[in-house]
């Protein structure tokens, strides 16, 4: 009853993977029909998600589907075709697929809503008692010719990048955090949930992945034990499945799955971030990678005015996107600066003199924007780099003006003091100096929200205030409503206190907080070298980055990041440089430039070509944008595949909501 992926080996990314596996659903079901026919494709909510998010509706129709219908609600009959259902294995999809072939009065005079051949897919593991269901129901199985588990329970988010969709609403949070189920024997539902999706994405992944967590996390490790026993199950029952780095597959190594916790890590989804994809989550209105813009009508403004008429206008920032693709992971100037140039390019060409010398009034200055939009209408074979390249402007330019609105570029200075625990001069400040930086900058800030964001992100990345003095001092100055505070108070139940125990003497893995000095959040809290220049408005690099590089070199401890099983070779484990050695790697720091610097982030890494077994890592409790851009960067330098998940993808805003519901009453 379980499928067997495609056989492809690691060069493929996941969503090509995913892309090829539906395709055979589609080319398995269609063939067995006779002549040249059509079929009717009914989905449920998530799997209408899971289409949407790989392949997308507009190509189903070259497999012949000629209409998509949801199983939730009514749907017209179509009795001359056959019906392929693919949805999720839970039990309203189930009741309702057996609620089409059973006998009512409707159906006794005019039959069934479809024709008589069926064929069912279901995301992920069908449940026994589900299965039995179907058995029931004579008229569904007479007309069933295939009922398979395809193991596409996630969506993509992007090539080497998945998620659940889960957390949205309701929150995951109390049950993540709050919840009674605290081992690996007794985990909670949605944590079971969550494992038995992981277990589809590694099955699509042909990958039986070594499985390490943080030692010191009782909820990674209550997930990977329970991962390790699902995906010993579905092994275990799938004898046609395969694996790399099974011994027959020679050219390929077996995978890790490290499991993280979102609670490790509070700080890196608080901050600014002014890389292109991040700041469009951040401070744009996007929803399911879909955004509308102003785009100026350059066909309605007249010569010499100035009050351009625009338009509001959709676009989809995703892989189908090559301009997005190269842009997303860049700064945020250096994205004006190339899609200007680009401009200029175009108009500078030969092809395009006709618009160069369009572009030149009687007194020699150049056209605006509208005036040079509307000259490129005579040359057709700009329009579509053009419109893209325009559209990408329009986006980067709204990101500038919430920047400038919001003064970001003076706050993120704060911001990354704090977080790196030094200056752009490299001075470590006293934390007395900052709070009052912190303090001018709340009495300044007419939002809530954003006093609410520093104010979390003073508390994080100190780990604590020295004193309940500070922290009333700040709150006052802060002046959150009563649901912002509650919000503020509840990341205690992440771990994180208000005001830092007296006499600690604690030197965990971060490291001793200092007391009179701004301390770092973390010891790899400043960029590594390994890009040529950055910002000083992004010195701090998030956690998971530090991990993710030591993982790809062979480097990442483990005694901090143990196994489930016995590492089959310590040596075959880590890199030529540490054979046998577990320990972790030195903090790595590099100087930065000014805001006017040029970054040199490839942000299309997963081009080259990797080696070595995949390393996946999955976040649970959300995982941020510079998160999914540090997991590109380094698999970029490493030439090592590196797929990232998590249970859904997170904006600060996200965030400061998970804490929110973290007030709400233990699962």
């Amino acid at each position: 009853m379980m499928s067997s992926t495609a056989s492809s080996g690691p060069t493929q990314s996941l969503r090509d993977i995913v892309q090829e596996s539906l395709s055979n659903v589609l080319q398995n079901s269609t063939s067995q029909l006779p002549g040249d026919k059509w079929i009717v494709l009914v989905v449920d909510p998530q799997s209408l998600r899971v289409i949407s998010s790989s392949i997308g509706m507009y190509n189903l129709m070259e497999h012949h589907v000629s209409i998509v219908e949801d199983l939730m609600k009514k749907r017209a009959p179509f009795r001359d075709q056959a019906v392929l259902y693919l949805v999720e294995p839970n039990e309203e999809s189930v009741s309702r697929i057996i609620a089409d072939w059973t006998p009512n009065k409707a159906t006794l005079k005019q039959g069934p809503l479809y024709g008589n051949t069926a064929f069912l897919y279901f995301l992920g593991r069908l449940p026994d008692e589900l299965f039995a269901k179907i058995k029931a129901c004579k008229e569904l199985v007479k007309r069933v010719k295939i009922l398979q588990e395809v193991n596409l329970d996630f969506l993509t988010k992007e090539a080497q990048a998945f998620h659940f969709d889960m957390g949205r609403s309701p929150s995951i949070y109390p049950d993540l955090y709050l919840s009674k189920y605290q081992t690996a024997e007794n985990i909670s539902p949605m944590q079971e949930q969550m494992v038995q999706k992981l277990v589809t994405v590694c099955a699509t992944l042909n990958e039986y992945p070594h499985v390490r967590y943080p030692d010191e996390n009782e909820l990674c490790r209550n997930l990977a034990f329970v991962f390790q026993q699902k995906m010993n199950e579905f092994v275990g029952s799938n004898d046609s499945w395969w694996y790399n780095g099974d011994g027959l597959h020679p050219n390929s190594d077996r995978a890790t799955l490290l499991f993280m916790d979102r609670k490790d890590d509070c700080l890196s989804p608080l901050m600014h971030e002014f890389t292109y994809e991040a700041m469009v989550n951040d401070l744009l209105n996007i929803e399911d990678d879909r955004i509308t813009y102003n785009s100026i009508n350059a066909g309605t403004a007249k010569e010499g005015m100035t009050d351009e008429k625009t338009t509001k206008m959709d676009a989809l920032l995703n892989d189908n996107d090559e301009v997005w693709m190269e842009l997303r992971g860049m700064h945020i100037a250096d994205v004006i600066k190339v899609l200007s140039s680009r401009i200029r390019d175009i108009v500078d060409s030969n092809t395009g003199s006709t618009l160069n010398k369009a572009a030149k009034g009687k007194d020699g200055k150049a056209l605006s924007v509208s005036q040079m939009a509307k000259a490129l209408k005579a040359l057709p074979e700009y329009r579509e780099i053009m419109s893209k390249l325009s559209q990408h402007m329009q986006i980067a330019h709204q990101c500038m003006d919430v920047f400038t609105k919001q003064k970001l570029l003076d706050l993120s200075d704060l911001e990354q003091t704090l977080a790196t625990g030094k200056t752009d001069e490299d001075v470590v400040p006293t934390l007395k100096k900052i709070l009052g930086e912190v303090v001018t900058e709340f009495r300044g800030q007419p939002n809530s929200v954003m006093r609410l964001r520093l104010l979390a992100i003073v508390i994080v990345s100190q780990r604590g205030l020295e004193s309940q003095e500070q922290l009333d001092i700040l709150l006052a100055e802060a002046r959150l409503s009563e649901k912002e505070l509650n919000a503020l108070k509840n990341i205690e139940k992440l771990g994180c206190p208000l005001v830092r125990a007296p006499q600690t003497g604690a030197k965990g893995r971060m490291g001793k907080i200092r007391s009179t000095k701004v301390s770092a959040y973390h010891p790899d809290a400043i960029e590594s070298s390994s890009a040529e220049t950055e910002y000083v408005s992004s010195r701090y690099s998030c956690v998971l980055k530090a991990i993710m590089e030591k993982a790809a070199k062979g480097e990442l401890s483990v005694e901090e990041y143990p196994s489930v099983m016995p590492l089959p070779d310590a040596e075959g484990m880590l890199g030529p440089s540490s054979m046998s050695k577990a320990k972790s790697v030195r903090k790595m720091t590099s100087s930065s430039s000014k805001w006017a610097g040029s970054s040199s982030t490839n942000s299309q890494g997963a081009k080259k070509k990797a080696h070595g077994g995949r390393q996946i890592i999955f976040m649970a409790g959300g995982m941020c944008y510079s998160e999914l851009r540090a997991a590109r960067e380094v698999m970029a330098d490493s030439n090592m595949e590196i797929v990232v998940g998590s249970n859904r993808f997170i904006k600060p805003m996200d965030f400061l909501i998970d804490w929110k519901n973290l007030g709400r009453k233990e699962a």
